[in-house]
């Protein structure tokens, strides 16, 4: 980690201490918008924050600054006018209460250079923060899976590139870093960009993200671009759309536009309208979008296949989404141009599955890269004839490589072997560490035996309406058995612990760091305010407790608090607590890698099973 790194995540710390601030998120747009201000105002800016008064949002210092911005010359403002900064920054709330914590934010910050390194700086905090508030994964496509897909499409510099969904603006920025590789001219600037997000917080930071990377955000807007009425179309249609149901209040709206369904439908249908003659198109869908057969899906796949160029269809593994969905998803490439016969399908797999601590690498992207454009069919591609699906009634694009016997002539049995030796030499040396973490010998000193009621009460989550939970939203909401779906509001903030009240699972344990929705179907945790309880060590005990034992009812499971509020545990020291918790966490992620080595290993000796049967049995 180099020294602006460790200053900006310095300057999140700073922030996150603050009474305003309720989690990561909250911190990074905060932060955000201070840098956006002080991109536009290097060096006065320390000057120009009146911190005696109260300012009700970033928006708010037009006045304080606008001499500022008209007397001054600024290497960094690349002719954006004011108006813009004030359309980013109005509907950001200013949330830091502290004066103090502003003033040594704004000292912090005043020798900060807008260069390369920072940019690559606030990339990674953009990356952290994904990690640590699940939410925010909404705004945020993998890195290297947006980099494959621009490096396939390779936008040049003429050609106007548009995202519906801006995001962190992560395809343009990709764009950008394409075309520098590509012409080897570091002075070169795509100068046709746009973009839109219905978020004001997605506005903000993919604003300062390309900002920060050089890219004109002339052209980057605050709004719902299902609802455009401009008839602009695109070169280039680079988006992560987003997915799930609209809610009943904005379903008119739509309508009247014509549009119907899910969102994902929304924008493949906006893409479809919005694509240039001769343009390309790149998206990322869920994979229901590929196979639904209800109407519109139906109607949707039909226009996609007989009035523009599917070419390819790359598949994806479950968890490239991790932490913020598992939700399978595919990516679909089509071009406004001459139909072509066949759809070349690229299935891509890694060697173990994709989570929070094991992501998706740019290497597991070299071979659908370097095949691409030659359409190549391989172990892991195939061609599909488009007229096989059109024939078909449910002209299902969720497709599959061809089945293939195993046989003798090209299965390596030896290489087949000594990859299983491999992973068992791996599970070995795990097996090891998870021994000896087991074994370490724990000095507990419990302060006392309590029961669960004399630690805490519990307070029941609200009621939300089907039809207002999103696959897409600010806030995960947590229901029975974790999370069902996304919500713009929030009823828990900080770290909250949460035990599923209802279904077969009631009495699950949910450790939560940031804002959430809770419903009626869990409940928090409110510790004893005379206790020091370190809440992820007690999130570790309840699970071990195993409460579902406790649960009433057969029809519909549901646990109470009647029930588990006499449950005894020995509470150890605040400080040993917080150094068992560790060593829990730490015991967690072994057992995990241990079990997914396990079931890599059982996938292998089916695989050599299946070879030795066949190969003794058919030609």
């Amino acid at each position: 980690m180099n020294n602006i790194e460790i200053r900006l995540n310095k300057l999140i710390d700073i922030i996150r201490k603050d009474t305003g601030i309720n989690n990561t998120m909250d911190a990074m747009e905060q932060l955000s918008a201070i840098l956006l201000l002080e991109y536009f105002y290097k060096g006065s800016l320390i000057a120009s924050f009146n911190t005696e008064k109260k300012q009700i949002c970033f928006s708010k210092f037009k006045d304080v600054l606008e001499d500022l911005f008209n007397n001054q010359k600024n290497e960094y403002r690349n002719n954006v006018n004011l108006d813009k900064i004030e359309s980013i920054l109005e509907n950001i709330p200013f949330r830091i209460r502290s004066a103090k914590i502003l003033e040594i934010l704004l000292f912090d910050m005043e020798d900060i250079k807008f260069n390369k390194q920072l940019s690559e700086a606030y990339d990674k905090l953009l990356e952290k923060m994904i990690n640590e508030s699940i939410s925010s994964g909404a705004f945020y496509s993998p890195k290297v899976l947006t980099s494959a897909i621009v490096e396939v499409i390779n936008p040049s510099i003429n050609q106007s590139i548009y995202d519906p969904a801006l995001g962190t603006g992560r395809f343009m920025i990709e764009a950008q870093k394409n075309l520098l590789k590509s012409t080897l001219n570091n002075t070169q600037k795509l100068k046709r960009v746009y973009g839109q997000d219905i978020s004001p917080f997605a506005y903000l930071v993919g604003a300062l993200h390309l900002l920060l990377n050089g890219i004109s955000i002339e052209n980057i807007s605050l709004g719902d671009s299902l609802l455009d009425n401009n008839n602009l179309q695109y070169d280039i249609i680079l988006s992560a759309v987003p997915f799930g149901k609209i809610s009943d209040i904005d379903k008119y709206e739509y309508y009247y536009k014509d549009y119907h369904s899910n969102l994902e439908t929304m924008f493949l249908k906006l893409s479809m309208n919005k694509l240039a003659k001769g343009g390309k198109s790149a998206l990322i869908v869920p994979n229901g979008l590929l196979f639904n057969s209800s109407k519109k899906f139906l109607e949707l796949r039909e226009e996609l296949l007989t009035e523009f160029n599917l070419h390819s269809i790359l598949s994806l593994p479950t968890g490239i989404l991790s932490p913020y969905t598992g939700i399978k998803v595919s990516v679909l490439f089509f071009d406004n141009t001459k139909i072509e016969d066949d759809i070349w399908f690229y299935e891509l797999n890694t060697d173990k599955p994709l989570n929070k601590l094991n992501q998706i690498q740019e290497q597991d992207f070299q071979d659908f890269m370097e095949l691409f454009s030659k359409r190549t069919q391989s172990e892991n591609s195939c061609l599909v004839n488009k007229y096989d699906i059109l024939n078909t009634k449910e002209l299902n694009l969720a497709l599959e490589l061809p089945k293939k016997i195993i046989g003798t002539n090209d299965f390596q049995m030896n290489d087949e072997i000594a990859f299983l030796q491999e992973q068992k030499k791996k599970f070995d040396l795990l097996l090891s560490n998870f021994t000896d973490l087991l074994k370490e010998n724990k000095k507990v000193e419990f302060s006392e035996t309590m029961t669960l009621g004399e630690i805490f009460t519990i307070k029941t989550g609200k009621t939300l309406n089907k039809t207002e939970i999103k696959m897409k939203g600010r806030y995960p909401v947590y229901g029975g058995n974790g999370i069902i779906g996304y919500y713009d509001q929030c009823n828990r903030n900080n770290e909250n612990i949460i035990i599923g009240r209802v279904g077969a699972h009631c009495g699950n344990i949910h450790f939560i760091k940031g804002s959430i929705w809770l419903t009626i179907n869990s409940f928090s945790v409110n510790i004893n305010s005379s206790l020091k309880v370190h809440l992820p060590y007690l999130a570790h005990v309840l699970r071990s407790l195993n409460l579902n034992k406790l649960a009433r009812g057969s029809a519909q499971p549901s646990i109470s608090y009647s029930k588990i509020k006499d449950e005894k545990i020995n509470l150890p020291f605040y400080n040993q607590q917080i150094e068992l918790s560790e060593w829990f966490d730490n015991i967690e992620e072994q057992k995990q890698s241990l079990s997914e080595l396990l079931k890599l290993q059982e996938e292998q000796f089916n695989k050599l099973t299946c070879h030795s049967i066949v190969s003794n049995c058919i030609k």
